[in-house]
């Protein structure tokens, strides 16, 4: 009886908190996934689906040290004025719209390789809208293009975005051996999506650019900068050097707090500063499913949910389209995070093929909608506070091609480049 009551407890707490997480509003009142997350977590130890020892078991700390010692990092970056000097250049050397669009989008694309995506649309989103106003051209092809690669950009690598940094971590495929077979994949993506986001916006994008105004002086921390540009760069270094990502969490945290300890000394920065500027959201989202996934191994409704995804396709399982649609329809339905944590549990451990797979298409499946990824909902809110709305039709007529044909693209080279 207690497991059948734990059960239906866990069923209830998991059904409402994937629902709550897949809705924006209830009745005009704002729901945010980190509260949701949360609330999940915290109602599963409350009806005795997990004691609070499980609880603690269930979050990965793993994932969770990483994710932190990476945004520490960028929090540097930013205050230094790394990323308004990247975007100021790109602006200021711009010919035509269509040179700025491409190297917007490489650009982005290179930095959401190098450090969680979702922190560089925060970052270079203000930037663009600045940018687009100084040459008198319209800024919603260029931020429909910014979260679209930063996307993409982040599927390149494990620390590219949060889902990569969970599959990471679960999977045990090293840092050198995950990039060298999605690399080409983005690189292939994000040549496509320039295509077709010129493509789509190719009217907007063919008038002349117009006499610039004066661009915003980008304020340089320069020792600061080039402390926390070389601990960075060793940090990328010890990555791709790493056998395992067992030490992908130890390498991120040491360069995080290598930053956040010295920093101070370089540059007009505080350590409280620094901290305030981590996305403690994301942070908080993770825990909360963490603990809510722990509920539903501890339940046994893991495996009644791997066989409901397994008899939806008639018996079969572990298959890369199967898998890859799957992902695809869920990361719209729920957004991308949510999605890679609930198919993680059906995943083997051991395929490499099926694990890329998910972390590709799970992150190139976000471009469909604005709802798709937290990126994409990053883009558009920031832009709003700077008075340049981008509304579904704008995002979905450059996002859905862009999706349909990545995935595509991207599903096809994983079945060439990696051994089943």
């Amino acid at each position: 009886m207690a497991s059948s009551l734990s059960l239906a407890a866990a069923t209830a707490v998991f059904l409402v908190t994937y629902v709550l997480i897949s809705l924006r509003t209830v009745r005009r009142f704002p729901i945010e996934r980190p509260a949701v997350a949360m609330l999940g977590g915290a109602l599963m130890l409350v009806l005795g689906v997990l004691t609070p020892a499980e609880a603690l078991l269930a979050i990965n700390l793993d994932v969770i040290l990483l994710l932190v010692g990476m945004m520490v990092l960028v929090s540097g970056l930013e205050v230094c004025g790394f990323f308004d000097l990247v975007s100021s250049r790109i602006a200021t050397r711009a010919r035509t719209q269509v040179s700025l669009l491409v190297w917007l989008m490489v650009a982005t694309a290179a930095l959401s390789a190098l450090v969680l995506n979702d922190t560089i649309a925060l970052l270079v989103t203000p930037v663009v809208v600045r940018s687009a106003r100084a040459l008198r051209v319209k800024p919603v092809p260029y931020l429909v293009a910014v979260a679209i690669a930063a996307n993409v950009g982040s599927v390149a690598t494990e620390v590219g975005n949060p889902q990569n940094a969970f599959i990471a971590i679960r999977s045990g495929i090293p840092f050198l051996a995950f990039s060298a077979y999605l690399l080409p994949v983005a690189v292939a993506c994000l040549a496509v999506s320039i295509g077709l986001v010129w493509l789509v916006f190719r009217k907007d994008l063919s008038a002349p650019i117009g006499a610039a105004a004066p661009m915003p002086v980008v304020r340089l921390e320069r020792r600061g900068l080039a402390l926390t540009f070389g601990v960075t760069i060793a940090v990328s270094v010890a990555f791709l050097a790493s056998a395992t990502p067992d030490w992908l969490p130890l390498v991120a945290l040491s360069g995080g707090a290598f930053v956040l300890f010295f920093l101070p000394f370089f540059a007009t920065v505080t350590p409280r500063a620094l901290i305030a500027k981590v996305d403690w959201g994301i942070i908080l989202f993770f825990i909360g499913l963490f603990v809510v996934l722990g509920g539903v191994r501890a339940s046994g409704l893991s495996g009644a949910i791997q066989d409901g995804f397994t008899s939806a396709l008639g018996g079969r399982s572990g298959g890369l389209a199967w898998l890859v649609g799957l992902s695809a329809l869920l990361s719209n339905l729920i957004s991308n995070v949510p999605a890679v944590l609930l198919l993680a549990e059906v995943v083997p451990h051991g395929s490499t093929q099926l694990w890329l797979a998910l972390a590709a298409s799970s992150t190139l499946a976000g471009n469909a909608t604005i709802l798709g990824a937290a990126c994409n909902v990053i883009v558009v809110q920031v832009a709003s506070r700077d008075g340049v709305s981008v509304s579904m039709k704008d995002f979905v007529k450059a996002g859905l091609p862009v999706t349909a044909v990545t995935l595509l693209l991207s599903t096809v080279l994983i079945a060439l480049l990696v051994p089943p």
